[in-house]
């Protein structure tokens, strides 16, 4: 028991403690710590987080007066006025420190310890875990308008919690570098997440290229390439390349691979079906050869009608015109070879004969006559005989002779006699007819007084209307071995393998046909280039690779062929752009499987197998080298799912450092939260702008 002697006689009296017992020093345990941890969490979100928007103004408004305080005492050489000097925390509502003081105010009221004071201030190792625990308090976001998961939260909780425990352990030694030393761990992370990122991207040129590859996959129907093709590293692609052959990571790597395959395959299928929904070689084959037998024929028909309607017009329907030209050659055609009469008589055609004998029938021509004599001799012959000489065809009708050139014209060009000498025959007398128009034209125009050569003249009309026919003709002539092809099929791939050499046959055809026919041939082109060799196809057909289409592409489709296939097609450039998207991704999978490529196969085999065996029977004989087996295969499983093949880390890697409002006043509030624990007011005073310069930007930014 402690005895206590009087000093002095005063009334008031001194005491002195003598022999009094010395105090026993508490020990504090992991519970007590426990204690100290929760206590900062609660200080540093209930009072110092809720109180830093009060703190923060109480802080600008205490170094503006401190400023006046000194200009004052410069000036007048006494002390500053008392009312520069800071406030009382305690007493300035809604502050941390009133806060703080009303939450204590409330426990002692319900007869409880503190909630929020460190329990064990004397203990070092409380006094870290108390200042990680106010800096972690501080770093929750509470702002609505910046929805954070959380999972975030936590992060925040994690990265305060360590950078007050470094600025708390700093502070114990050296407080004025607490402050900086409280931001070290922030900047560690970033220093680390950089250099990750520069390890397998490179640079900011590095970056943008990630970022490039990243699209031209979205654009080709792949949402989740792998890091190895998107960073185009190739060191990394041999890893994946390495680990798609071991146990392990074998079915990963499948799932990816198909996924990617089936996004690209979809791309192109989605382009063929925009274009047409009809497609294959036998239906493009069938539209083609349709075309050009009917459709074809047909607009040249109506177009020359329409071309030697004009003509009639400027010549007058009913002007005889003289078909001498046309008798002539029809005679020549049908002439027996003198000498040889009987012979050559069966090469003659029969139907240009009758031609020839009916055309001088109809303009009215009189062949050569033996006129007879009424007297009669005894013999039965008459008395006396002579000949009325022939007489030349007077002509027919300029509307006729147009007309039946157009018919010989038409069975000159028809399927039933291509290829056969009647169709050379047939030829020849339409040119015949033609020459007979022309000298009809001619003797129109000098009848009615119009120069052959001026615009408006029956001949210009002729002329231009031959020039379109003769051309016709020849584009005719170019396209028949394409129309007459055994198959459609054929037709087809004939077109097909034109594009190789240039857009030359496909450019002529492209106007010839249409737009359905057309339409149908692009979207079988498309249709075949991503098809497997057959070594590797399925009983369906259906299987897509990337090498295919890549090689297809880059061996069908030269720049001017693309262009030329889509030529006229709504929507043309975009769907080749499209295509060319899926090239681009097509080319970048190919550049990585051959990274570490072993062109036999055998040695990732064999790796693969003898990684299997190890696991297998390995557990029977050698344990322990089997369990680093087993531990190998599920590392390599977990770097596949987690890294290589996760799209999250993928566009984390791709994409510059974003930092978020949310973020920015996490980041803000650990400053602050830091500061506190070195009570620097100018400290304390930048850092509360910068929170207030965030919470701006917060306020701002929508809501997602």
């Amino acid at each position: 028991m402690a005895r206590f002697e009087i000093i002095d006689d005063e009334p008031r009296g001194r005491f002195e403690i003598i022999d009094a017992p010395v105090a026993k020093k508490k020990v504090v345990g992991g519970g007590d710590r426990l204690q100290a941890g929760v206590a900062a969490l609660n200080k540093g979100f209930f009072s110092d987080l809720l109180g830093m928007p009060v703190d923060a103004a109480a802080n600008a408004i205490d170094l503006g007066k401190a400023a006046i305080g000194y200009g004052t005492s410069k000036v007048t050489g006494k002390a500053p006025p008392q009312w520069t000097e800071p406030f009382d925390r305690t007493q300035v509502p809604l502050s941390g420190e009133w806060l703080a003081k009303q939450i204590n105010k409330g426990s002692g009221a319900l007869g409880m310890g503190s909630p929020i004071d460190n329990p064990n201030p004397q203990d070092q190792l409380s006094r870290l875990i108390y200042s990680g625990g106010r800096v972690a308090g501080s770093s929750i976001v509470p702002n609505a308008n910046a929805p954070i998961s959380g999972l975030k939260q936590l992060a925040n909780l994690g990265m305060g919690a360590v950078s007050g425990v470094t600025g708390g352990a700093v502070g114990e030694v050296s407080p004025e570098y607490a402050g900086v030393a409280g931001m070290l761990p922030q900047v560690g992370a970033f220093l680390a997440a950089s250099g990750i990122k520069r390890g397998i991207r490179g640079n900011e040129a590095g970056r943008k290229d990630m970022d490039q590859r990243l699209q031209d996959f979205k654009n080709a129907g792949v949402d989740k390439p792998s890091v190895g093709l998107t960073s185009g590293n190739k060191l990394i692609q041999g890893i994946e390349n390495i680990l798609s052959l071991t146990p392990g990571s074998v079915g990963v790597f499948e799932k990816s691979k198909q996924k990617m395959l089936s996004g690209m395959q979809n791309k192109a299928n989605n382009l063929r079906d925009s274009i047409s929904t009809e497609y294959g070689p036998v239906e493009a084959g069938a539209a083609l050869q349709a075309d050009l037998k009917g459709l074809f024929k047909e607009r040249i028909g109506n177009t020359y009608g329409t071309l030697n309607d004009k003509v009639e017009q400027a010549v007058g329907p009913n002007m005889p015109v003289p078909v001498a030209e046309s008798i002539f050659k029809s005679g020549q055609l049908t002439t027996p070879i003198p000498g040889a009469e009987a012979t050559s008589s069966n090469f003659i055609n029969s139907r240009i004969a009758k031609i020839n004998r009916d055309l001088s029938f109809d303009a009215d021509g009189k062949p050569e006559q033996a006129l007879n004599s009424l007297i009669v001799l005894p013999n039965g012959q008459p008395a006396m005989q002579t000949v009325a000489p022939s007489t030349a065809p007077q002509g027919i009708p300029f509307s006729a002779l147009k007309d039946l050139r157009t018919k010989i014209g038409k069975e000159s060009s028809s399927n039933a006699i291509m290829g056969t000498p009647e169709q050379g025959e047939f030829k020849q007398l339409y040119g015949a007819m033609s020459q007979d128009m022309k000298n009809g034209v001619s003797l129109a125009d000098l009848k009615n007084g119009v120069d052959p050569a001026s615009p408006g003249s029956a001949t210009t009309a002729l002329n231009r209307a031959n020039t379109f026919y003769s051309r016709a003709m020849n584009r005719v002539d170019q396209v028949n071995p394409l129309a007459n092809r055994s198959t459609p099929e054929g037709a087809y791939n004939s077109v097909a393998r034109s594009l190789n050499a240039g857009p030359t046959v496909y450019s002529r055809l492209r106007g010839l046909i249409s737009p359905e026919s057309r339409q149908k041939i692009v979207a079988t082109v498309i249709d075949d280039l991503g098809k497997a060799n057959p070594g590797q196809q399925n009983e369906q057909g259906d299987v897509w690779s990337p090498r295919s289409f890549l090689t297809g592409y880059n061996k069908l489709l030269d720049a001017k062929s693309k262009k030329a296939l889509f030529t006229r097609l709504p929507g043309g450039e975009k769907m080749s752009d499209q295509l060319t998207d899926i090239a681009k991704a097509a080319d970048m999978v190919n550049e990585s499987s051959k990274v570490w490529a072993n062109p036999s196969g055998t040695a990732p085999a064999l790796a693969a197998r003898g990684t299997l065996g190890a696991v297998t029977f390995g557990w029977f004989f050698f344990p322990m080298e089997a369990s680093i087996a087993t531990g190998g295969i599920l590392a390599a499983n977990q770097v596949s799912k987690r890294l290589l093949l996760n799209p999250k880390f993928v566009n984390w890697l791709a994409k510059t450092p974003e930092i978020r409002p949310q973020d920015a006043q996490s980041y803000a509030q650990r400053l602050i939260a830091t500061a506190n624990l070195t009570n620097n007011a100018q400290f304390k005073s930048d850092v509360s702008d910068y929170l207030s310069e965030v919470n701006n930007q917060l306020s701002d930014a929508p809501i997602n």
